[in-house]
């Protein structure tokens, strides 16, 4: 694998303008197959009808196909309150491996009772490819990539380190807006400030994708 403090991924962001959201495709340009990693995706969702779609998600696919890239993995940073995943949708169309942190099990313990879900949203997590322990190594092609566990937003908030690219999430957000909020189940602010300060102890050099650009 090459070094992850100098691998430089090559990352193409989609901003979803409704929930001000951004996904990100992140590649090894360098690799004979060009793989790839599919980051938050978001499939669209209309309150007023409860109607879906998928122009998010089919705007990333375009992307992938047309620069002939090979998606090896759908990553989660967490289960997101503002929109839906196009994981499911994404995979069907692409291939590869969905997969998030352990601790969405403890999310789902809440989930669960609040929602009456449990046939659509096993307590397993089967409804995942993998689920990642804390700081498991994984790689994307000749690129080493591995598991940065940045609770604080949620318990399960993950942060992925993919050679010098570190995808937050909402563990922080654009300086103007700061951290994300701590209020939802199992949030805690004393987490989130410390998953700041691990993400500000990493090199100087390395660049930060974050999940929201609020205007």
């Amino acid at each position: 694998m090459a070094d992850s403090a100098q691998a430089k991924p090559d990352v193409m962001g989609f901003y979803d303008d409704a929930t001000q959201t951004w996904s990100y495709v992140v590649w090894d340009d360098a690799h004979s197959e060009k793989p790839c990693a599919i980051i938050d995706s978001v499939l669209d969702y209309d309150p007023h009808s409860g109607r879906t779609s998928t122009a998010s998600a089919d705007r990333v696919i375009s992307f992938v196909k047309e620069n002939r890239l090979l998606p090896v993995w759908i990553l989660e940073t967490h289960i997101h309150a503002d929109h839906l995943t196009a994981a499911a949708y994404l995979k069907e169309k692409l291939g590869g491996k969905t997969a998030i942190s352990k601790h969405i099990l403890k999310v789902i313990e809440t989930w669960q009772p609040v929602f009456n879900s449990p046939h659509d949203t096993p307590a397993t997590g089967e409804q995942f490819d993998r689920l990642f322990d804390d700081d498991e190594a994984f790689s994307i092609g000749s690129i080493e990539a591995r598991i940065f566990h940045t609770p604080g937003h949620t318990p399960a908030d993950t942060s992925y380190l993919v050679g010098d690219a570190l995808f937050t999430g909402d563990a922080i957000f654009l300086p103007d807006v700061g951290t994300g909020r701590c209020d939802f189940p199992g949030g805690d602010a004393a987490d989130s400030f410390d998953s700041t300060r691990r993400i500000f102890a990493l090199p100087d050099e390395t660049r930060l994708f974050v999940g929201h650009d609020y205007p």
